[in-house]
């Protein structure tokens, strides 16, 4: 159990913030009379992915 959640613990600060910037590609390329500035929000959707990654690093170790 303990290499499961190793596992997990070393991959989240890379996938979080990759499926930030996956999703805010889905969503500007979903929206295409929007206008949305990709340069604007692929590096947001990045940064919520990595503050979303913080936060389940920090549940993780107090269950640690």
């Amino acid at each position: 159990m303990s290499n499961l959640r190793d596992g997990i613990e070393s991959a989240i600060p890379f996938a979080f913030p990759a499926i930030g910037g996956l999703i805010a590609v889905v969503v500007i390329n979903l929206n295409p009379k929007a206008l949305m500035n990709p340069m604007i929000w692929i590096p947001l959707g990045i940064f919520l992915g990595w503050a979303a990654g913080r936060g389940a690093l920090k549940l993780m170790s107090r269950w640690h």
